[in-house]
């Protein structure tokens, strides 16, 4: 079953959504010539989200499985976001956390978005 006009528009938000962090990272980078802890923390955060997200291809999930899957997105990826600034040096820790959630949020409602985004029926 193909995707609708509205489903598409979905889908094209989440790849927004997903792609703020790095967004993000890379112009940090280019704006400082050197930091690239961003880059790093927008990596770690991504690469966890879009590993979930490729295990529950194909499946079909209820509004409960994909609102739980969408926490653990929030809380691992912010968790990861954050371990790798420390690891890369970062000391200002409102300033990581900050950060860190900010690209937790971003790729957990890229997730909800791209369930929202699925063909409903059809086998």
């Amino acid at each position: 079953m193909r995707r609708s006009g509205g489903q598409r528009v979905v889908l094209g938000l989440a790849a927004l959504f997903g792609a703020v962090p790095m967004g993000f990272g890379l112009i940090r980078f280019f704006s400082t010539g050197s930091d690239a802890r961003s880059v790093w923390m927008a990596f770690a955060a991504t690469l966890f989200a879009i590993g979930v997200l490729v295990g529950g291809i194909g499946r079909r999930r209820s509004r409960r499985e994909v609102t739980r899957q969408s926490v653990v997105i929030l809380v691992v990826s912010t968790l990861l976001a954050g371990g790798t600034a420390y690891i890369f040096g970062a000391t200002a820790a409102a300033g990581i956390w900050m950060v860190a959630g900010g690209f937790g949020i971003c790729l957990a409602t890229a997730s909800l978005l791209v369930a929202l985004s699925r063909p409903r029926g059809g086998a």
